[in-house]
């Protein structure tokens, strides 16, 4: 009889746990996710669909990395004029830190869910794209993401139901 009532004990123990621990669970690792995406420059699903690159010309196909001038003569560091923006990252910007779209994402636990959300308002623009802006999506429904949930949750009932 004890052993039934020290199994009963053990279940109620997790039952009130869980939920509280599911919540942090799915929100540390939705909060990865996001930063992971920036990070591979594409969105993780069951596979990595990549950004579209960024544009580096104008409409008349002129080159947008080159300073362009007519003036004559040396013109020193005005002839590295775009040398930063080849390679530069997507969504990112120059350095990493800083008010940036990557580093704006927040998750807020309530009731029986996670809420993640964004300050800046045109993170919704870059995440679906338009007609004239190419679709760069960051979160949303993933496989990798439900797969990694899953990994911790059942890790964190293992070490609640020892």
């Amino acid at each position: 009889m004890k052993d039934l009532k020290d199994l009963q004990d053990l279940l109620n123990k997790a039952a009130e746990e869980i939920p509280e621990q599911a919540l942090k669970i799915i929100e540390v690792e939705g909060l990865n996710f996001i930063q992971k995406n920036f990070q591979d420059e594409g969105f993780n699903d069951s596979t990595l669909n990549s950004w579209k690159e960024r544009k580096t010309t104008d409409r008349q196909g002129r080159d947008l990395t080159r300073y362009r001038t007519n003036r004559h003569g040396k013109m020193g560091a005005l002839t590295k004029f775009g040398q930063k923006e080849i390679g530069r990252a997507i969504l990112t910007g120059h350095n990493t830190g800083g008010d940036k779209l990557r580093n704006s994402f927040r998750a807020r636990r309530e009731k029986l869910r996670v809420i993640f959300y964004t300050y800046k308002g045109y993170a919704a623009y870059h995440n679906e794209g338009t007609q004239d802006l190419p679709q760069r999506q960051f979160i949303g429904k993933s496989a990798y993401l439900e797969e990694r949930i899953k990994d911790k949750l059942t890790k964190t009932l293992d070490l609640l139901l020892k």
